[in-house]
């Protein structure tokens, strides 16, 4: 299902986000006082619910605990972010509990990455919203941002009228040309699991991002091509690959970046490679569902839309 693409209201400073724990929780508090820190000297408020730090099994508590508490975020009026605590796993079991009614008249800002792929595509397939890809309140990626990164984060949360243009010296053009669509993707394992679920991934006329941590090549090898297979890179108008962290095998005879280049070499699109967000320790957060324009020639990524709008 194809919506028009919703930009959630702006979050100004002294605004609210609520964390909330819809996958694992943790065990150590001191990571997520890092990521409070951060988000404070950004010039935010934070708020989170005890229930968090809940846990059964390798979940933050029950099911429809962490559901109630993922809607009730979207449905407070004073909440004006919501940040993952962490990935893990858990959000798929989710989906079937989620009440549309309680959630779709509520944007907000949602910010998370690796099992967060999950609500991610289901608030583009179900509501049409625009998230952001990036760093959860207890990873050390918020906790220890770097202050260009911090403020990039910042500006995609609070300036209507951020476009920025993204270059690194790290990123390699696989194949050349320029494309243009919207943002959609996330962590490769969760993007493939995605399959025949009501929360598919829909990749036509898109820009597809992939990343992915600690799955050797092989893995690799069958997810790209599952998702080749449901047809995913038939329609796609490029592919930006993130940062695949412990994804090489012991012995070093060939690379994961060998397996991707080989298997996505074949849609004949755009493909810029090493582009610093994921499970890395350079984890740039990015708006899923913005239009982008990607140059495989200038190496760099462009928004062509802002991740919010202004709040009125």
């Amino acid at each position: 299902m194809n919506f028009p693409s919703i930009h959630p209201p702006n979050i100004g400073p002294g605004g609210i986000i609520r964390i909330v724990a819809p996958g694992g929780t943790i065990e150590d508090r001191s990571s997520l006082e890092r990521g409070i820190s951060t988000l404070e000297r950004m010039g935010f408020r934070v708020q989170y619910d005890e229930r968090i730090f809940d846990s059964f099994r390798y979940l933050a508590g029950d099911d429809r605990a962490r559901a109630e508490e993922l809607m009730a975020a979207f449905e407070d009026p004073a909440v004006h972010a919501v940040m993952a605590l962490r990935g893990g796993y858990g959000c798929s079991r989710l989906i079937p509990l989620l009440e549309e009614e309680r959630l779709r008249h509520h944007p907000k800002p949602f910010i998370g990455f690796s099992d967060i792929t999950t609500l991610h595509l289901y608030f583009q397939k179900r509501f049409g919203w625009i998230t952001i890809h990036g760093p959860m309140a207890a990873t050390a990626t918020l906790g220890s941002m770097p202050y260009d990164q911090e403020q990039h984060l910042l500006s995609l949360l609070s300036d209507p009228g951020y476009l920025p243009v993204l270059q690194f010296t790290q990123l390699e053009a696989w194949h050349p040309g320029t494309a243009e669509g919207r943002l959609t993707g996330g962590c490769l394992s969760i993007v493939a699991a995605s399959i025949g679920t009501p929360y598919e991934i829909e990749t036509d006329g898109k820009i597809l991002f992939l990343e992915d941590c600690g799955e050797p090549p092989y893995r690799i090898d069958r997810m790209v091509t599952h998702l080749r297979l449901a047809g995913k890179f038939r329609s796609v108008s490029g592919i930006l690959l993130g940062t695949f962290l412990d994804c090489e095998p012991d012995k070093g005879e060939y690379r994961s970046a060998d397996v991707l280049r080989e298997l996505l070499g074949e849609p004949g699109v755009p493909v810029i490679a090493s582009f610093p967000a994921g499970h890395g320790f350079e984890n740039w957060a990015v708006p899923l569902g913005t239009r982008v324009q990607m140059d495989a020639d200038t190496r760099s990524v462009r928004l062509l839309e802002a991740a919010v709008a202004v709040r009125t």
